[in-house]
């Protein structure tokens, strides 16, 4: 009986082998790496990131540096694998995600997946460099390099549209000041004004930009678009504040939509010329 039990055991340990020993877990490879079987092997190799989350702080800086470096030595075609973009491209790349090393790591595992359509799948390199190209714009949508943190002093021109374009973030505050006793008119007959325009009148109608109740004919107006392309048209006169909604662009203009009339005051040989002055508010 008991040489029966014995053989049982050692027949049962024998059927099942697989419960004696664990599966081998294969880690995914890291650096430069070629997949494909033997028959069948990628046409070139693709740059595999380290898990940056498992590293220390030291380490998962210098990973990024050497992923963004081994991406840029694919895409400028120095790996011979028929992978090749345009130089100002890269070049822009580059200097965006060195302002943002942090995101380096989604940027190298978004681009080990074209590396494997391309080098496994056969595909063509056209979405990988049209996602290259549009990456600097992604990756900046939103931010505003650009702050009104100067004072800008300018000249305002009555025979133009809208001039001197400055750009606005979301949240910046200025205080827009005009000179009071320069004067121009906008019609041939009409009286000398200032940046306040025909105060006489009001602006009412399609022909003025600004044709609110707050509005004259002739007064200094301003125009901000967003980014996004939304505007706002609202009047400034001798003097107002404006605070930025948006990320945006701010011009000037006289309220006008004919300028080829508008002329300044000439008094013997001085012609007057409104100064506008764009100071930060506090």
């Amino acid at each position: 009986m008991r040489r029966f039990l014995v053989s049982a055991f050692v027949m049962s340990f024998l059927a099942f082998p697989a419960a004696a020993k664990k599966a081998k877990v294969v880690p995914p490879p890291q650096g430069w790496a070629q997949e494909g079987t033997k028959d069948l092997l990628w046409k070139g190799q693709c740059y595999y990131p380290p898990t940056f989350d498992k590293l220390e702080e030291t380490e998962r800086r210098t990973a990024r540096q050497t992923a963004l470096e081994a991406m840029k030595s694919q895409w400028n075609g120095s790996r011979n694998d028929g992978v090749s973009f345009d130089g100002v491209v890269i070049d822009d790349v580059e200097t965006t995600l060195l302002g943002r090393p942090d995101r380096i790591e989604e940027i190298a595992r978004k681009n080990l997946e074209f590396c494997k359509s391309v080098m496994g799948a056969g595909a063509s390199t056209d979405a990988w460099g049209d996602w290259l190209r549009n990456l600097p714009s992604q990756l900046t949508a939103g931010e505003c390099n650009n702050p009104v943190d100067y004072q800008l002093i300018q000249y305002l021109e009555v025979a133009k549209g809208w001039q001197q374009p400055i750009h606005f973030c979301r949240g910046n505050r200025v205080n827009i000041e005009a000179t009071k006793s320069d004067m121009y008119r906008i019609t041939e007959a009409g009286p000398w004004i200032n940046a306040e325009g025909d105060t006489s009148q009001k602006a009412l109608g399609s022909q003025f930009p600004c044709n609110t109740d707050n509005c004259t004919p002739g007064m200094l107006i301003g125009r901000f678009v967003t980014d996004a392309g939304e505007e706002k048209v609202f009047p400034i006169g001798i003097g107002a504040s404006f605070e930025a909604f948006d990320n945006g662009t701010l011009t000037w203009q006289v309220n006008d939509s004919t300028f080829y009339d508008n002329i300044w005051r000439s008094q013997g040989p001085i012609t007057d010329h409104t100064t506008i002055t764009v100071t930060p508010a506090e």
